[in-house]
């Protein structure tokens, strides 16, 4: 295995990209609209022990322009990253040239309306966005919607996308289980099926996570989603 720093250096193979929670580690850009008028949302660092958000006016056609998506199609709230929008255009050139496709697992969700998901997490636990700045991851939700747009407006066919429960089950997750666990000691059998329902019980992170799939036009492959 060989790590890269740099997209450019992978040869004309097929490709295949599996990003489990790697978008929602990157940062992102949010606007509101507020009485018919598009605003940025910044954060005020003057005084650094109470930082703040400020709103300033700007103009959406900018954004939509340089996004070629009218991503504030009913709207009132965006939130999206420019730097996976960077991630995802060169992955998409190298999959359309030598084929291939993209798999995302991440926290998310699939509603139309988007609307404010920034959080920090510190010790597992959420906390408000400027409490322990500098101390605490920040993240946020992706929205798999606007994951849908950009990917198609890349010129890539979305496969499929659903939560990571119905995809894990749908590869066969439960029945893997049962053949791997047949002989082991309870204790160890016991631990598999907790870890088992981590991964696809409704409270967990089956219906948290979601995925899509993406793939050259040309490929048939929806493995994982029905």
């Amino acid at each position: 295995m060989i790590w890269l720093k740099n997209l450019n250096k992978f040869n004309n193979h097929p490709v295949i990209f599996i990003a489990n929670e790697f978008f929602d580690a990157l940062p992102i850009k949010q606007f509101i609209k507020k009485n018919k008028i598009w605003h940025e949302r910044y954060v005020n660092m003057s005084n650094k022990k109470m930082p703040q958000f400020i709103d300033k006016i700007f103009n959406i056609n900018n954004l939509k322009s340089k996004l070629r998506i009218n991503i504030d199609y009913k709207q009132n709230f965006i939130e999206y990253s420019p730097l996976s929008i960077i991630y995802l255009k060169k992955i998409s050139r190298l999959i359309n040239n030598n084929s291939g496709g993209i798999l995302i697992l991440d926290y998310g969700n699939f509603q139309d309306k988007m609307f404010n998901t920034l959080k920090t997490i510190k010790k597992h636990k959420f906390e408000n966005i400027f409490e322990n700045f500098g101390n605490s991851d920040i993240t946020y939700d992706l929205n798999f919607n606007l994951i849908k747009k950009i990917l198609t407006n890349l010129k890539l066919k979305v496969s499929g996308s659903t939560t990571q429960r119905n995809f894990l089950i749908n590869l066969g997750i439960l029945k893997r289980a049962e053949i791997v666990s047949k002989n082991m000691l309870f204790s160890k059998k016991a631990s598999l099926y907790f870890r088992l329902q981590r991964l696809i019980n409704k409270n967990e992170m089956g219906e948290v996570f979601k995925v899509i799939l993406a793939t050259n036009k040309k490929i048939n492959f929806n493995l994982g989603f029905k």
